[in-house]
């Protein structure tokens, strides 16, 4: 298999996830941007999420910014908005606000400590925690949840459940992104059940 094509391939095969804008800043307050796919929960008590970051290759800016103290600012946006998720890794020179560059309309949300693009869904803000470094050169890292932003297209129920009126951005591999269509909730798995 041609190399380009395996990458894809093994990109892909991890399945769909969301697309999220991340922001952070510099020691100079300086807003940095990127794409961030690799995302998962890892504890409600405390309040935790993991976010996967490609080796550092010196460039990685939201990495820098995170791990040297900055809060990290995970926002997810409709899929109307997809292009925008995706430009944001643009790699442009430290120091450039991407969303400046794609000339996307921010404004500061109360409790979150970066701007948010005017059509976010939600908004995470994450305090540094903890890093791995893998044999592969990535790295992973861990940030405890400081605060979470909900915006007007975005419905949290009774039970803290969401619901989208409008899609989510959702990323397959690095170019490829999908939405949903169908959403189903179902009861946590009982062994009753089944006569355990």
């Amino acid at each position: 298999m041609e190399r380009q094509v395996r990458t894809t391939l093994i990109n892909s095969l991890s399945g769909v996830r969301t697309a999220f804008i991340g922001i952070t800043a510099d020691s100079n307050g300086r807003l940095n941007a990127s794409t961030l796919s690799n995302v998962t929960h890892v504890s409600a008590h405390p309040a935790q999420i993991s976010v996967l970051f490609r080796p550092d290759n010196g460039k990685r800016h939201t990495l820098n910014n995170f791990i040297n103290g900055s809060p990290l600012t995970l926002i997810c946006m409709p899929f109307n908005q997809v292009s925008v998720v995706h430009e944001v890794s643009m790699n442009a020179p430290e120091g450039t606000f991407e969303l400046d560059v794609l000339e996307v309309a921010t404004y500061h949300v109360e409790g979150c400590p970066h701007p948010l693009p005017k059509d976010y869904l939600y908004a995470i803000s994450l305090e540094f925690v903890e890093r791995f470094n893998l044999n592969n050169g990535c790295i992973y890292t861990i940030g405890q949840i400081k605060s979470i932003a909900i915006g007007a297209a975005l419905k949290v129920d009774e039970e803290g459940q969401i619901s989208f009126s409008t899609p989510p951005t959702l990323a397959i591999g690095l170019r490829q992104y999908t939405t949903t269509e169908t959403d189903i909730k179902l009861p946590y798995p009982n062994t009753a059940k089944y006569g355990f």
